[in-house]
């Protein structure tokens, strides 16, 4: 689980750090690794490309409110658990909280953050994985369910269709946006270099395939075929009727 520490009192930041360190440690063998980064300004996190898992945030000093760059988080597309950990500040009092968001008192305690840990493994396991992409102005995250296809813009770019009719532009060739799809199998690459979500075929041709709101690919000679059994097998997995 990779977790980010936002606190700009660098006593308290380095405190939690090695209470996670320990904490990591005693589980490497249960639930695994914590990896930790820890930030002491907005503007750090604020910059950083990674997504976590969750965010432990206390932000008091140099006019930083811990609140508003929770929704300056929320804004960018963070939806992770946001742990507040109160201490000069009781956030459990404060207007304007963003959703998701969970609390812990100062001093923090081993027994507390090992409670609070278990809770945050166990929204994680319950949450949709989503896929990361970017482009030249943002870093984006889909889940399977919303990418009903893709195809390549140019040498450089794929062009995703969402289920929900819009289209997102990421800076992937096709070979690189379907390594980032290797651990769903819902997908099937085309030989023109598109990609389909086989939840959303509609209809299959001798040479067209139809998807879910009229987008349409051609296909070579022969690969209607082959596309009818990968959707088939698909379909009948995920209805457990393969059995």
């Amino acid at each position: 689980m990779h977790l980010a520490v936002c606190d700009d009192h660098m006593v308290d930041r380095k405190q939690m750090e090695r209470l996670l360190g320990r904490e990591s440690d005693r589980r490497i063998s249960t639930t695994g690794v914590l990896y930790v980064d820890s930030f002491g300004s907005k503007e750090s996190i604020l910059t950083t490309p990674m997504i976590y898992d969750a965010i432990f945030m206390d932000m008091t000093e140099e006019g930083c409110d811990a609140v508003e760059l929770s929704n300056m988080l929320r804004a960018d597309g963070t939806a992770v658990p946001i742990v507040f950990c109160c201490g000069k500040v009781d956030y459990r009092k404060s207007p304007g909280l963003p959703d998701n968001v969970l609390f812990m008192d100062k001093p923090i305690t081993v027994d507390a953050l090992s409670r609070m840990i278990d809770q945050l493994l166990s929204i994680k396991n319950q949450q949709v994985k989503k896929i990361e992409f970017r482009n030249r102005l943002e870093t984006f995250y889909l889940s399977e369910d919303e990418i009903l296809c893709a195809w390549p813009e140019n040498d450089r770019d794929m062009r995703i269709r969402l289920f929900n009719g819009e289209e997102r532009l990421t800076e992937m060739n096709s070979e690189t946006f379907c390594g980032n799809l290797k651990d769903y199998d819902c997908f099937i690459l085309l030989a023109n270099r598109a990609v389909l979500n086989m939840l959303y075929v509609q209809q299959i041709t001798f040479f067209k395939v139809t998807m879910l709101g009229g987008k349409q690919f051609r296909l070579s000679f022969g690969e209607s075929r082959a596309l009818e059994r990968a959707v088939s097998a698909y379909r009948k997995k995920e209805s457990g009727t393969d059995k």
